[in-house]
């Protein structure tokens, strides 16, 4: 069966509540100000069966003005509209603005009730009939049934029913896989069970037993019961009312706005880039304008930044961003409600489109908007092109199946394929994906990199891949990056090694005056072949600059010259081939460290070193007196 939520809608004393009561037979004005008062402050939840035997949640709103953001936290999560307009009154404010945030969230199922109808004569009834369907013209509940009722009475209320059973009917089941969330709208704990949130669940499925993590707080928790309208399950879905028994987490870290979601499943922002929608009848709206955000049952404040204009007009549209004052956790697709600073009033909303977003530089002012077009318009393979590049680094099939989940796409398996026979995205290896156009744009812009490199340090062979990926991969974890190296290797135009990478066919550049330093250093260490000079006294006696030292000791270790043991203690290759020879020749069956002392004639600390280099290279076995030949010289 269909899980669908119902929520009421319409101005203050329009009958919202006492419709509700008539067809459920539950009050949900459970505030003592709410009775003593007679009008609704919170949300009010209440289970119905409709007579063909569909059941549904029905949320309550408030009609009051000054409660408006309750209104809003309620209506983020209904399917279909129960819209009251009162017989004897009409259209009035919040009704008007009610609709408004119907248009702004994109309910456009619904019905329209004309309550009260026991209290006006026929004319009235009349009147009032024509006024509300010349309304509703322009509304998103244009095609919306308009059904007259009184709750007093019961006239009209069996065909309501039958009518918001068709629209239950007609109502798309919403999807229970994709990332869990609840949005939060009420808190309270229960003597010996601890907390209990309780709201509408977005997207996804609970079970009792999960680990739970509540946002902002970041506190993890066990879902120790499930209710769906005080009935106990083991498992909830989409669309459902729910309340859930957290164990592990207090109360003060849960509060209406917060999320329940699937640990590190919501990342909040305080910068998300969204299509701005003016309503018609707003104020216009400058550059940098202070508004309220309500998103979810989460109310915050900001600034709206709009990307390619100083003004919006009202009944205009435009890309935008808004610079957050505290972090929000939503995702692209989600609907936004933006309400004036001061004085309060709703002028508009939007869709999000980036829900993390970098700020903005006028200078990338079309690649921006293009983006988020791409974006916007939700094509699977646009969406996943334009995410990817914006990120810059390979992505896994499980992050390309997230990304395509904000659309209605079933098959991302079947979109990558695709995407990668005609040329889109490479595959990499542990089964990476990389866009091509950053692939190629990475090769292009490395290659001039390393150009511009080997110009400075014309004597060098290679650049460690450390530093390559220091300047070019810093965003990508080692994973990423040992895959991007191979996909470097077999791309042309580079080669490498397990530690550095360099142009294809580069060789070192060596001038007249290196030569003769090289060889005079190379003439310095064959003297003492077996006992070298220290590095550090090496260049100091033949005067090298301090910023050619090391130049020259890359230029010996990298063309194999030479062999290093630690910062300072260097060896020809040779001296250390030669050793090993001359130790194996002359002590077959192993020797002690004396004994190569003698052999060498070197002193002890240099036999010690060159001993241990054998260790190092599997040359040799210490048992912690003899060292014994692994393999012959």
């Amino acid at each position: 069966m269909k899980r669908i939520i119902l929520g009421t809608a319409g101005h203050i004393d329009h009958g919202k509540t006492s419709l509700v009561r008539y067809i459920t037979g539950v009050n949900t004005d459970r505030l003592k100000e709410e009775i003593s008062r007679g009008i609704t402050i919170e949300l009010g939840f209440a289970p119905f069966v409709l007579p063909d035997g569909q059941r549904i949640g029905i949320v309550d709103v408030p009609g009051h003005e000054r409660f408006i953001k309750n209104m809003l936290a309620g209506a983020t999560g209904i399917d279909v509209v129960l819209f009251v307009i009162a017989a004897d009154e009409g259209v009035m404010p919040q009704t008007r603005e009610h609709m408004d945030i119907l248009r702004i969230l994109g309910v456009n199922r619904g019905v329209v009730a004309l309550t009260k109808i026991d209290a006006v004569d026929a004319d009235w009834l009349e009147l009032v009939r024509e006024d509300v369907a010349e309304y509703l013209k322009d509304s998103p509940l244009r095609d919306a049934k308009i059904v007259e009722v009184s709750s007093v009475t019961g006239q009209g209320i069996p065909a309501l029913l039958d009518v918001i059973a068709e629209l239950c009917a007609e109502t798309p089941e919403r999807v229970s896989a994709g990332v869990c969330r609840l949005a939060v709208d009420r808190v309270f704990t229960m003597s010996g069970f601890g907390t209990v949130v309780t709201g509408t669940l977005w997207s996804g499925a609970i079970r009792q037993g999960d680990t739970l993590e509540l946002l902002p707080s970041r506190k993890q928790a066990r879902v120790r019961s499930l209710q769906v309208h005080g009935e106990k399950r083991d498992e909830v879905y989409a669309g459902e009312r729910v309340a859930a028994n957290l164990a592990g987490v207090e109360k003060a870290f849960a509060e209406r706005g917060s999320w329940l979601a699937a640990p590190d499943s919501l990342k909040d922002s305080t910068r998300i880039s969204l299509r701005l929608e003016l309503l018609p009848d707003a104020p216009e709206i400058a550059h940098r304008t202070r508004v309220h955000v309500h998103h979810g049952t989460t109310e915050v404040l900001a600034r709206i930044v709009l990307l390619d204009r100083s003004a919006l007009a009202p009944g205009e549209s435009c890309f935008a961003q808004l610079e957050l004052e505290t972090p929000l956790a939503a995702l692209p697709g989600d609907r936004v409600v933006l309400r004036f600073y001061s004085p309060m009033f709703t002028i508009g909303g939007g869709t999000v489109v980036d829900a993390s977003a970098a700020k903005f530089k006028r200078r990338n002012l079309e690649s921006e908007l293009t983006r988020l077009a791409a974006l916007y318009g939700g094509e699977p393979t646009q969406v996943l092109r334009v995410s990817m590049a914006k990120d810059g680094r390979p992505w896994s099939m499980a992050e390309i199946s997230e990304c395509l989940s904000r659309t209605d796409e079933k098959e991302p398996e079947r979109i990558v394929r695709e995407m990668v026979d005609s040329g889109v995205l490479i595959e990499l290896q542990d089964g990476l994906l990389f866009l091509a156009e950053t692939a190629n744009g990475l090769k292009e812009k490395l290659t001039v990199w390393l150009n511009d490199y080997f110009a400075r340090f014309p004597m060098r062979f290679a650049v460690p891949k450390k530093e390559v990926a220091q300047e070019h991969l810093s965003k990508m974890d080692p994973k990423q990056q040992r895959a991007v190296f191979r996909y470097l290797d077999g791309a042309g135009g580079f080669e490498q090694d397990e530690t550095a990478i360099w142009p294809d066919g580069w060789k070192p550049v060596i001038t007249a005056q290196q030569s003769a330093v090289i060889a005079d250093i190379r003439e310095l260490f064959a003297q003492t072949p077996y006992s070298p000079p220290p590095w550090s006294d090496a260049v100091a006696a033949l005067n090298i600059a301090d910023r050619e030292q090391g130049e020259y000791l890359q230029w010996f270790l990298r063309s194999g010259e030479m062999v290093r043991l630690s910062d300072n203690v260097v060896y020809t290759r040779d001296a250390m081939q030669n050793a090993e020879k001359t130790l194996c020749a002359q002590a077959p069956d192993g020797f002690t460290l004396a004994e190569a002392r003698d052999i060498l004639e070197t002193p002890r600390k240099y036999a010690q070193q060159i001993a241990e280099y054998f260790d190092l290279m599997k040359i040799t076995r210490w048992d912690g007196e003899r060292r014994f030949w692994l393999r012959r010289g």
